[in-house]
C-alpha cells in the first residue's frame, strides 16, 4: 500500500493555522451567540430554578433569607428531605420521562407553598414542607435531563454562570438593605411569586428535544476515561469544604466580625461569576486552570482566617478569596457533569455524579457545616479553617497529575468548544478507529503533514506512519485525496 510522503502533499502551514485558530475561535465556548432559542425554556429555568432553591431553601447560603421564608427548623428539614429526594429520583427516572415528571413536581410545589402560605397550623405546614421538599427533589433531576442532554457546551456555561450571579445579585441585596424592609412574610411571598414564574417554563418543555442528537451506537461511543470519574471526587471533595465546612466558617466569622463579611463574600462570588467567564473565553485547558483557581483561593482563604485572632482585618480577605473561588467551584461541577455526562451519552455517570455531589459531598458537608455552625466556638472555627486548607492544598498539588491523567481525553478539549463533538466523531468511529488514530486522521484532514503530526501529538514519524497505514486499510483508501473525498462530510460540518 503506498502512503503519500509529505513531498508529495505539500501544505501552507500558516493559512492552515490560520484556518485553525479562526475555527476554534468562532466555535469558541463562552461565545453567547451560540444560545439558541429553542433552548430557552431549559436555560433559564435552569437559572431560576437553581437560584430560588440556593437562596430560599437550602442550608447552602448561609443567609437569613431561608431562614424567613420557612423557619431555621423546616430549612433544614427541608434541605436534607430534598438532598435525598434527588438521590432517589436519579435512580427511578428516565430520560424521556423528563417532561410529565417536571410538571408533576412543579404543579405539587406549587400546591404545597399555597397550602404553607393559607394555613397557620404548624402540622399542615410541616405537611406541605415535606411535600415540597420531595416535588424539589423530583424537579431537580427533571430539568437536569434536558440540561445535560439537549443544551449546548455555550448554553450549559451560561445557565451555571447565570445562576450564581442570580444568587451573588439576590444576596447582596438583602445584605445591602433588603433584610431592613422585607418582612418574613414578604420574603415568603417573594420566594412564592419566583418559583410560580420559574416552573412555568415547564409548560414549554419538549420531549423530543433529547431526540435531537445523532443516535450514538455502541461501537461509536467513546471510552470514559478515568479523568472523568476524577471530577466525581473532586467535585465531592470540594462541596464538603467549599459548601460545607467554609460556610461554616463564614458564619461563625460574619457573626464575629466588624466587618461586613457576607457582603464582601457576595461581592467576590459575583467576580467569580465574570473570572470563570474571562478563562473559558480566553484561556486553554481551562478545567485544569479553573480547579486550580477554586481549590487555590479556597485554601488561601481559610489559611488566612487561620490568622484572625492576630489580625482581624484578614477575615475581610478570606470571605472576598473564598466568595470566588467558591463560585468557580460550583460552576465546575456542573458545568463538567453536563459535558462528560453528554459526551458519553451516559445517564449512569449523571447518577454517580448526584449521588457523589448531592449525597457524599452535600450530606456530609451539610453535617460538618451545620457543627462549626451551633458550636460557634472562634478556636473550633480556626482550626477547621486550617484542616480544610491543608486538604484543599493537597488537591492543589496533585492537580498537575490529574492535569496529565484527563487532559487528553475527548471530553476536556470538548468543554472548550460550543459543543460536543460526537457527531463528527459518528463519521470516524464507523471504521473501527482508536482514538488516536481519529486525532491523527482529523490533523490529515486538516492539512498537516506526517511530520507536523509527529511534533504536534509528540509521536516519533515513523509512528505516525504507522497509523496513517493502519487509517488507510481500514478505510481501503490509498492516498490523502481519497481520504478527503471520503470525509468530505467532515470538512463541510
Amino acid at each position: 500500500m503506498h502512503i503519500q510522503t509529505d513531498e508529495e502533499y505539500p501544505v501552507n502551514q500558516e493559512c492552515t493555522e490560520r484556518k485553525s485558530a479562526e475555527a476554534g475561535m468562532s466555535c469558541n465556548v463562552a461565545n453567547p451567540k451560540w444560545i439558541r432559542k429553542q433552548s430557552l425554556p431549559y436555560f433559564t429555568i435552569w437559572i431560576f430554578y437553581y437560584a430560588w432553591v440556593i437562596v430560599f431553601a437550602t442550608w447552602w447560603t448561609a443567609s437569613p433569607l431561608t431562614e424567613n421564608t420557612f423557619g431555621a427548623g423546616l430549612r433544614s428539614v427541608m434541605h436534607a428531605v430534598n438532598l435525598l429526594s434527588s438521590a432517589a429520583f436519579i435512580l427511578l427516572l428516565r430520560k424521556e420521562w423528563f417532561v410529565r415528571a417536571a410538571r408533576i413536581g412543579a404543579a405539587l410545589i406549587i400546591a404545597g407553598m399555597s397550602v404553607y402560605l393559607a394555613v397557620s397550623d404548624p402540622r399542615v405546614q410541616t405537611v406541605s414542607v415535606l411535600v415540597v421538599s420531595v416535588s424539589l427533589g423530583l424537579v431537580n433531576i427533571s430539568i437536569l435531563m434536558p440540561f445535560v442532554f439537549a443544551l449546548n457546551n455555550t448554553e450549559k456555561l451560561y445557565a451555571v454562570i447565570g445562576s450564581n450571579a442570580l444568587i451573588g445579585f439576590l444576596l447582596l441585596f438583602w445584605e445591602q438593605g433588603g433584610k431592613d424592609f422585607l418582612s418574613s412574610r414578604d420574603v415568603l411571598l417573594l420566594s412564592f411569586g419566583l418559583i410560580v414564574l420559574t416552573l412555568a417554563a415547564t409548560v414549554f418543555f419538549r420531549e423530543d428535544c433529547l431526540r435531537n442528537d445523532v443516535p450514538v451506537k455502541e461501537y461509536n461511543r467513546p471510552r470514559m476515561h478515568f479523568g472523568a470519574y476524577m471530577m466525581l471526587i473532586l467535585s465531592c471533595v470540594f462541596g464538603v469544604l467549599g459548601k460545607g465546612v467554609g460556610k461554616g466558617i463564614l458564619n461563625v466569622a460574619a457573626v464575629g466580625s466588624d466587618f461586613p463579611l457576607m457582603t464582601i463574600y457576595h461581592i467576590g462570588s459575583l467576580l467569580g461569576c465574570l473570572v470563570y467567564v474571562i478563562i473559558y473565553a480566553f484561556a486553554g485547558k481551562c478545567i485544569y486552570l479553573t480547579w486550580n483557581l477554586a481549590f487555590g483561593l479556597l485554601a488561601t482563604g481559610l489559611l488566612l482566617n487561620g490568622f484572625v485572632f492576630q489580625a482581624p482585618e484578614l477575615a475581610v480577605v478570606f470571605a472576598f478569596l473564598f466568595g470566588i473561588g467558591n463560585t468557580i467551584g460550583m460552576a465546575n461541577m456542573y458545568y463538567l457533569l453536563g459535558v462528560i455526562g453528554k459526551k458519553y451519552d451516559s445517564l449512569r455517570y449523571v447518577r454517580l455524579s448526584i449521588l457523589f455531589i448531592g449525597i457524599c459531598g452535600g450530606v456530609s458537608g451539610v453535617l460538618l457545616g451545620s457543627f462549626i455552625t451551633n458550636v460557634h466556638n472562634t478556636a473550633v472555627s480556626v482550626t477547621a479553617s486550617v484542616g480544610a486548607a491543608v486538604a484543599a492544598l493537597l488537591f492543589l498539588t496533585l492537580s498537575p497529575l490529574l492535569a496529565s491523567l484527563h487532559y487528553g481525553d475527548e471530553w476536556a478539549k470538548d468543554s472548550e468548544k460550543m459543543e460536543i463533538d460526537n457527531e463528527k466523531l459518528i463519521l470516524f468511529r464507523k471504521y473501527r478507529m482508536s482514538s488516536r488514530e481519529i486525532e491523527v486522521c482529523k490533523l490529515l484532514l486538516q492539512g498537516y503533514t506526517m511530520r507536523q503530526i509527529s511534533g504536534i501529538l509528540s509521536l516519533a514519524y515513523p509512528t505516525v506512519n504507522t497509523y496513517c497505514t493502519s487509517i488507510y486499510r481500514k478505510i481501503n483508501i490509498n492516498s490523502r485525496t481519497e481520504l478527503l473525498q471520503v470525509f468530505r462530510d467532515y470538512a463541510n460540518k
